[in-house]
């Protein structure tokens, strides 16, 4: 099964939770709110948003975002590829989603990533109105409203305006915004800032079996990566915090020497490198020294 074939089989999943949700009369089982009760992994930008606008914090809230971080301090960015509807949609559709430009050295250090910026802006207009705004134009919440829209009306033949409204902004962003997620996104720009405490499945290169590292001119990996991550040249990439684990390097790679392991074995200049014989040739500098 292809890779792209997977992942579209994992966000219509999670979709799909919001399906198992309105038959069953839960109100969870939805991607903003997976849980039991009053206690759910919210969306971590929904339950900012909500804190500020409220001016408190309640306990299932702050339990649903500790739940939310712990998910992504495991998986990193995983929801952007393997959850989010955005890009869910563009293959339905045929929209061809923009890699990221490279990243300049300010940008690599996140100061001038420009979803810092509308992160910033979201927390800031939400303040300022007591209201989520930034929720009404969310396409991750927008999906889930159509969903929930076209269940409405298949149910309880209950049409709303939302039926139109809301799939015209979600197409609007989709299709004007094609840099959405590597430029505008304040959800991505949240996770990636949480993602830096992740350590687990991170792409590793095995260096005896790389063509780059013995020699060979190959980027494939650094060719195909949506995010713009260079495993080879992590100086003139962005953190592998930005990592979604899309797997597209592993499939693109000739030698198939990349893995995302649970944890890798040893690290190297910001690269993680799964191989024997650098191993040894370290431990054998070391031991002339």
């Amino acid at each position: 099964m292809k890779l792209k074939t997977k992942r579209t089989i994992a966000a219509v999943g999670l979709l799909g939770l919001v399906g198992v949700g309105l038959a069953v009369h839960t109100g969870t089982g939805t991607p903003s709110a997976w849980g039991i009760g009053d206690i759910a992994a919210i969306c971590p930008l929904g339950a900012v948003e909500a804190a500020i606008a409220s001016r408190t914090i309640v306990p299932p809230l702050l339990i649903g975002l500790v739940i939310v971080a712990v998910l992504v301090a495991l998986a990193g960015r995983a929801f952007c590829a393997w959850g989010c509807p955005v890009p869910l949609l563009r293959r339905v559709f045929g929209i061809k989603e923009r890699k990221a430009d490279k990243p300049t050295p300010a940008e690599r250090d996140g100061a001038n990533d420009s979803r810092n910026w509308v992160l910033g802006a979201t927390v800031l207009t939400t303040a300022a109105f007591g209201f989520p705004v930034f929720c009404l134009i969310c396409p991750v919440g927008l999906s889930v409203a159509t969903f929930i829209a076209l269940w409405r009306l298949l149910q309880f033949s209950e049409a709303t305006l939302s039926l139109v409204v809301f799939p015209v902004i979600l197409v609007a962003e989709i299709v004007l915004l094609r840099k959405w997620c590597h430029r505008f996104c304040p959800l991505g720009a949240l996770l990636g800032l949480m993602a830096r405490l992740n350590r687990t499945f991170r792409p590793t290169v095995a260096a005896e079996s790389c063509l780059h590292c013995s020699g060979a001119s190959c980027s494939r990996c650094a060719d195909v990566c949506p995010e713009g991550i260079d495993l080879h040249h992590p100086e003139a990439s962005v953190s592998l915090a930005e990592c979604t684990k899309c797997g597209e390097c592993r499939d693109a790679c000739p030698a198939h020497a990349i893995s995302f392991p649970l944890l890798a074995r040893t690290e190297k200049a910001g690269l993680p490198v799964a191989s024997a014989a650098q191993e040894a040739d370290e431990d054998a500098v070391g031991a002339e020294g």
